[in-house]
């Protein structure tokens, strides 16, 4: 069983705060989704990122990677790029089952989650060029 999703350290990142609310409110989903789609190594790349999100103090680019891996996972993108000569490996899921509606449910979620941090990196970066500006002035 999964452990509840608690944070170890404090952060004011505005990203990693949004990634950790969507964990502490998705994780177990998103780790039985994975689980359904990769099997074992599914569920421990979500847990390997629960992890690190857990101890972080903000989001940096290997978790990001992770986040985006965990999406294309989810939305099967690996399986037309790598997989493709043979998919014995990967289970094959029923579309009309509802596991299949909550793993694209999870995976919209997710991207959603993946244009937010986008935005705030926009955010942030605007703000420090507008304060360069000031300082030129």
């Amino acid at each position: 069983m999964l452990r509840p999703f608690i944070p170890t350290t404090l952060s004011a990142d505005p990203q990693l705060a949004a990634v950790r609310a969507h964990f502490k409110e998705h994780g177990a989903a998103l780790q039985n989704a994975a689980t359904l789609v990769n099997g074992d190594a599914g569920a421990a790349s979500v847990l390997r990122l629960m992890s690190e999100l857990r101890a972080a103090s903000h989001l940096n680019r290997p978790m990001r990677r992770r986040l985006v891996a965990l999406h294309r996972l989810l939305s099967l993108d690996t399986v037309v790029e790598e997989f493709e000569p043979d998919l014995s490996s990967w289970v094959l899921l029923d579309p009309a089952s509802p596991e299949v509606e909550q793993i694209c449910l999870l995976t919209d979620g997710l991207f959603d989650l993946l244009t937010l941090i986008n935005e705030l990196d926009n955010q942030r970066d605007s703000g420090s060029v507008t304060l360069t500006a000031q300082n030129v002035a």
